[in-house]
């Protein structure tokens, strides 16, 4: 029996003329579920402990899940770690890509349960158009029927509920693989840039110390050459002194190089003056 008219037995759709089934014979039993005088919205018996119910007030339904959810919960084992070789290569490390939601299921240990009816195919069953404009009461009925319903047979709505939330469980796993991995990475990653940021200041104090060297090699070079620049001088001005008698104009420089001074530039001294006749040999 397919899902419309699952709904059209229970008066939530109306099947076109040639889409209805042939009426049961008179007397024949209903579908499961279906009772005489079913309204639109009204909710299947066994389900969720909604108003209608024959069940014992507190009493599980067979098809859906403890009134309480805690209690479904604590029938959900715990969720499993994620197996990391299950992943693609380099997942969470390195840049690697994040894989899709099945991976990740996949990873977790999630598989489909064997009806077949996961969180996402009855998600898909409540999207098709025949829900589209229900309210959450009536969809919650007209699932549940559906449901209760399958030819493969009744599939419990604590299935549906089971489902969902080990996914969620996987969903957050993976989440804290991320984290983790991520966290690992930023660890990795700032040793990295503290042992670069270690060379970057040891290579600048030897910079520093190699120019603080450098400078004081080249103060000490310079305060040598003022020194013989000094005894160059005073050396100078012998030589000067040597010649002076005997040029008027003195070859010799007295300062620095290329500021030197010669007789030329007041430093000449005059020329001797010439002997005297010798008169006592003319007389």
């Amino acid at each position: 029996m397919g899902l419309k008219e699952v709904l059209s037995k229970m008066k939530i759709v109306e099947m076109d003329g040639d889409e209805a089934p042939a009426a049961p014979p008179k007397g024949a039993p209903l579908p499961s579920g279906v009772t005489p005088g079913m309204t639109a919205g009204a909710p299947m018996p066994g389900h969720l402990g909604l108003p209608g119910s024959p069940r014992s007030p507190g009493a599980p339904s067979p098809l859906g899940p403890p009134r309480d959810i805690r209690d479904l919960l604590g029938t959900i084992p715990p969720p499993r770690e994620i197996d990391e070789k299950v992943l693609p290569p380099g997942t969470g490390a390195g840049g690697g890509e994040i894989p899709d939601f099945n991976a990740v299921f996949k990873a977790a240990g999630i598989t489909d349960p064997a009806h077949g009816y996961s969180a996402y195919k009855v998600l898909e069953i409540l999207s098709s158009p025949e829900f589209a404009n229900l309210d959450s009461k009536a969809k919650a009925a007209a699932l549940s029927g559906f449901l209760k319903m399958s030819p493969t047979g009744p599939v419990p709505i604590s299935d549906v509920v089971q489902d969902a939330v080990r996914r969620d469980q996987a969903l957050d796993k993976f989440e804290d693989f991320l984290r983790t991995k991520l966290k690992a990475r930023t660890e990795q990653m700032e040793k990295e840039n503290r042992d670069l940021q270690a060379e970057i200041d040891a290579l600048a104090l030897r910079n520093r110390e190699k120019m603080d060297t450098n400078r004081k090699t080249l103060a000490a070079e310079e305060e040598r050459l003022a020194r013989w620049q000094i005894t160059k001088r005073i050396e100078e001005r012998r030589l000067f002194d040597a010649v002076a008698p005997f040029v008027e104009t003195n070859p010799i420089t007295t300062g620095t190089s290329g500021t030197g001074t010669s007789a030329s530039s007041g430093e000449a001294r005059p020329a001797p003056a010439a002997p005297a006749p010798d008169t006592e040999g003319s007389a």
